[in-house]
């Protein structure tokens, strides 16, 4: 009984313990400035603002698959290629997902590519090989071709990375660090992959593609991408609800008279160097840092590869900085607002850098 109540006892500090969120940091930093512009400004973010993943019937490319018949099967057993064929053809290879059929396909591929070689290699010798490797050839050209489809439904239309997108996912945590470099990490072998749609990619070895599902399992275990996109619209939110709030208290009535600090200047002040500064800035910047690698990334991933129209659209929306209404340009537009709006703020009071009083820079 004793070590239960002593448990009940331990139960607050311990939840006291646990790391606070960005959002409640964002919350507290709004009222913050809320209190020492004695300016009242709403913090209600409400639910993700930023459009939705586009269906994955929208998103999939159409590939044309070969179905060999039993004759042409049985010629191809030449190459050892009837193993690769009967798993394509198995009840589990047709229901394969898209990561596993991505490693099929890029299994078969160099298959096709040496035997259409060790053929060519024979048939001098012998000549009734030639139909042989005609249809050899014709399977490998169709591969290469259909391959950009492929890569692009493996990677794009697979559950690991959809969950990239999802917008229930929480923000990204306050101390994070490295997770820039974890999203590289994440990534890399995807713009491998991704390379092979070029023909001066070389191809990965066959250990790298039989671990290929070990890298998806690794997406799967994070949501950094769409923590990113909900830390953005939060952030965006925050910044310019407090610029209003600045705004709309300078427009009132003065804080300072002729630029002269004051008590209330002080509590502004503190307010910044606290607050801005030592909270909110930081956050802000590794986010920021975040965004730049997880866009460029993607980019890296999608250059070479078709992507449908509704998809382009909808990642033009999330990454483009000069897409009108974008989440990324409202994200830079509204620290730029947000920016001007502290420094006008500072400046009012007589605490720009380089004052006597002057605050730490506001950039």
């Amino acid at each position: 009984m004793h070590k239960y109540r002593l448990l009940l006892l331990l139960i607050p500090l311990l939840s006291g313990c646990a790391e606070p969120s960005a959002e409640k940091m964002l919350r507290d930093y709004t009222q913050r400035v809320s209190n020492a512009l004695e300016q009242p400004i709403e913090f209600e973010p409400g639910a993700a603002d930023y459009p939705v993943l586009p269906p994955r019937r929208e998103r999939r490319l159409e590939t044309v698959e070969l179905r060999e018949g039993l004759i042409d099967v049985l010629r191809l057993r030449h190459c050892d290629l009837l193993p690769l064929i009967a798993e394509r053809n198995s009840n589990l290879g047709r229901v394969m997902t898209p990561s596993q059929t991505l490693q099929y396909e890029l299994r078969f591929l160099p298959a096709v590519q040496t035997c259409e070689q060790q053929l060519q290699d024979r048939i001098n010798a012998e000549p009734e090989l030639q139909p042989l490797l005609q249809r050899v050839r014709e399977i490998r050209q169709h591969k290469e071709q259909q391959l950009p489809r492929v890569i692009w439904n493996g990677i794009y239309t697979s559950p690991e990375m959809e969950q990239q997108f999802s917008r229930s996912a929480t923000t990204l945590p306050l101390q994070a660090p490295g997770i820039a470099n974890q999203a590289q990490q994440l990534l890399d072998p995807f713009s491998v992959i991704s390379r092979l749609a070029t023909t001066e990619a070389s191809w990965p070895d066959s250990a790298f593609i039989l671990g290929l599902e070990q890298h998806y399992e690794q997406l799967y275990r994070t949501e950094i991408g769409s923590q990113w996109l909900r830390s953005v619209q939060l952030l965006s939110y925050t910044m310019n609800q407090v610029a209003d709030g600045i705004e709309d208290r300078l427009a009132r009535r003065p804080i300072c008279f002729n630029q002269q600090p004051n008590n209330r200047a002080t509590i502004i002040q503190n307010v910044f160097r606290s607050f801005y500064a030592q909270e909110f800035q930081p956050y802000l910047a590794r986010v920021d840092q975040f965004g730049q690698r997880w866009r460029r990334l993607h980019a890296e991933l999608q250059g070479p590869l078709p992507v449908p129209e509704s998809t382009a659209h909808y990642f033009r929306h999330l990454f483009d900085t000069d897409w009108p209404g974008g989440l990324t340009q409202q994200f830079y537009l509204a620290q730029q607002r947000h920016t001007d709006a502290w420094q006008q703020l500072l400046q009012h009071c007589g605490l720009m850098p380089g004052s006597e009083t002057g605050a730490p820079d506001a950039e």
